[in-house]
């Protein structure tokens, strides 16, 4: 398989997946997990799990909102969609 091209489907279909991904990550089951009584350097680890997969979901969106952004070019226009895509 090729690499992914720059702005290309994967980053697109990466973009769709990030906030489903968080949701469950983030989703009161997985969370409850952490709850155990231990501490990484003083401080709990549901808070550092909660705090540790808030920056991965921020950092992981960042990246992808510039792997998209490379693809487009200052002056290029929107591009149509097509019949019976969503805006």
């Amino acid at each position: 398989m090729s690499e992914i091209e720059t702005g290309g489907r994967g980053a697109r279909d990466a973009a769709k997946v990030l906030p489903f991904l968080a949701a469950v990550l983030l989703a009161p089951p997985i969370v409850l997990i952490f709850t155990a009584p231990a501490t990484i350097a003083g401080i709990p680890l549901i808070v550092v799990y909660l705090f540790g997969v808030w920056t991965a979901v921020v950092f992981a969106a960042f990246l992808l909102s510039r792997r998209l952004a490379e693809g487009e070019a200052p002056g290029d226009k929107p591009r149509r969609p097509l019949d019976g895509e969503r805006r």
